[in-house]
């Protein structure tokens, strides 16, 4: 990082010395010249007179001739050296303003203020590489999650954006390549409050830079990386990057979750949206004939899917499909009625339209309902702000790249226990999940529950209370969900999983007995969490909860609460 001031120094060096040469002669000039004192005595000006005069006659104060009158060859001198003085000023003041404007200074000035501001940063923080509708979605509820984060970004727009934007924390930005390894360290990825990176840029070689240079500066730092390719896939995973996302195996995935287990999928989409969004609705992709148009990287992804569950599949793409069997694809664009008839559109139970423009999905979705309206349709949606657009069309579903990108980023970040239990609730029937759906719905009604974790570690204050300095009561997991306020209610507060010693206990029941290393995954209501978090960190709560009694809070009714039920045990547990 260049050091601004030296920056400076380094540019202003001819006007500096232009300057002092021209004082310095200054100065000697009215030193040499001989002058008049008030008794008409010869004198002569010592330096440091000589310098006053100087400096405030060449900055045009000018507070009189001192210490006494000048001669005409003083005044004459005076005259050389104001026109001298007012040359060199001019010369370091434009030299200034030109410093100022230029391109690279202000770059250095803002990298100097930007590595400040991370430097400054007491709080966990993620760094953002990259700032597009995936980041702008991620950023948006980390923020609303009270969540620190850095962001780095390429283009100079973007990060004017990160600066006007409504979020809480003043948000750190820089605009520059995050393939830099020098600019990641400025950034904070060797920042001790820095809890994980990620590289959601729209270039996946910058991508595996970042994810290389979190390898080799921070090993144990969390890492997500982006990839389009499955060789940049294997190449991110092979350096230690902790989650690898492909936006198109994601939806490939996703599609097939929802083909062969639609009420688990319907689980899985729950968790992982956004809290406070409306919770997704049921989605059951009929078996049949599938119809898709565009066959890029997605579609390829929804035709494996298709394929893995037995259904027949048409492509319609402008490209030829050499890797296909001539009668499974129609060469053409796939908006006009000839080719979606020829690719068995009447027949067909659903249309997948995938293409990289807007335009053409929405035109191929309209072309194909006017052939059959009651077909069931997957719409790529590739820009956010056409959604009023897809919403208009009302697809039976809308896959939004930035909306999958964000929700996968989000769930490795804030939760990775989370992604345990999502990755185990797959092994589970349709049953268990929707019974499950059911109990969430009953919690958060219809918009989709926060997730969170408590660990009960010697850093949880109410963890060593409970189970170190009072252990009885024992501490049970129902007490977690009990009202502070009323003992007799419950929070809206689900266990999802608890891991003791390396094993996932899924939904745990309430009587199960808490230990020291627990790690309790939770769903519910962002107002059971904050009640959640004030019982763990206030005894009083804590024992109200085991007990139904309230506890005393002052040394001195401790004492005598102490006393009372030393005198009276049997009373005082009746």
């Amino acid at each position: 990082m260049p050091n601004v001031v030296f920056l400076v120094l380094r540019r202003m060096r001819a006007p500096l010395i232009t300057l002092i040469l021209i004082y310095a002669i200054s100065v000697f000039g009215l030193v040499v010249i001989p002058g008049v004192d008030n008794h008409g005595q010869p004198y002569r000006m010592d330096f440091f007179h000589a310098f006053y005069f100087v400096s405030y006659t060449a900055t045009t104060i000018g507070f009189g001739e001192v210490p006494f009158a000048f001669t005409y060859t003083q005044r004459m001198w005076v005259v050389v050296c104001i026109y001298l003085s007012v040359i060199g000023w001019a010369y370091a003041i434009g030299t200034t303003f030109s410093i100022l404007q230029d391109k690279s200074f202000q770059q250095a000035v803002q990298l100097a203020r930007f590595a400040s501001r991370v430097r400054r940063i007491s709080e966990p923080f993620f760094l953002i590489c990259g700032y597009g509708q995936t980041a702008r979605l991620l950023c948006k509820v980390l923020d609303d999650q009270r969540m620190r984060f850095v962001v780095l970004e390429l283009r100079e727009d973007r990060v004017h954006d990160v600066t006007f934007a409504d979020y809480r924390f003043d948000v750190p930005a820089y605009a520059g390549d995050a393939a830099n390894p020098q600019l990641l360290t400025v950034a904070g990825i060797t920042h001790p409050r820095c809890h994980g990176v990620l590289a959601i840029t729209g270039n996946e070689e910058a991508n595996l830079a970042v994810t290389i240079s979190a390898h080799v500066l921070r090993p144990e730092l969390l890492s997500v990386g982006r990839a389009k390719t499955r060789a940049v896939a294997e190449n991110m995973a092979s350096f230690g990057t902790n989650r690898v996302i492909n936006m198109f195996d994601a939806v490939g995935a996703q599609f097939r979750r929802a083909l062969h287990a639609p009420h688990t999928s319907r689980l899985w989409d729950t968790l992982s949206d956004f809290p406070g969004e409306p919770l997704p609705p049921l989605v059951k992709p009929p078996r049949g004939h599938w119809v898709i148009v565009g066959f890029g990287r997605f579609g390829h992804a929804v035709k494996e899917a298709l394929d893995c569950e037995g259904a027949t599949v048409m492509v319609i793409d402008l490209e030829d499909q050499t890797e296909l069997p001539p009668e499974q694809y129609v060469q053409a664009l796939g908006v006009d009625a000839a080719s979606l008839r020829a690719a068995g559109i009447e027949r067909a139970v659903g249309i997948v339209a995938c293409h990289d423009h807007d335009a053409h999905n929405l035109s191929a979705i309209a072309t194909a309902r006017a052939i059959k309206p009651e077909l069931f349709v997957v719409a790529r949606q590739n820009l956010s702000n056409n959604g009023i657009l897809f919403e208009s069309f009302k697809p039976d579903v809308t896959v939004v790249r930035s909306e999958v990108m964000s929700h996968e980023c989000l769930r490795t970040l804030t939760t990775p226990t989370l992604a345990r239990f999502l990755g185990q609730i797959q092994s589970r029937s349709e049953v268990w999940s929707q019974a499950l759906m059911r109990e969430i719905e009953g919690l958060c009604e219809v918009h989709v529950p926060a997730t969170w974790v408590v660990t009960l570690t010697a850093k949880n204050a109410g963890a060593v209370y409970a189970l170190l300095a009072r252990p009885q009561p024992r501490l049970e997991l129902r007490h977690l969900m009990t009202n502070p306020q009323d003992h007799t209610r419950r929070l809206r507060a689900l266990p999802l999983m608890l891991n003791r010693a390396g094993r996932d206990i899924l939904l745990p029941p309430p009587e199960t007995p808490l230990a020291f290393g627990d790690v309790i995954l939770f769903a519910g209501t962002s107002r059971a969490r904050g009640a959640q978090d004030i019982v763990l960190s206030q005894y009083p709560l804590l024992d109200y909860v085991r007990t139904g009694r309230d506890q005393p809070n002052s040394w001195l009714f401790r004492r005598l609460a102490a006393w009372r039920a030393a005198r009276h045990p049997v009373e005082d547990e009746g």
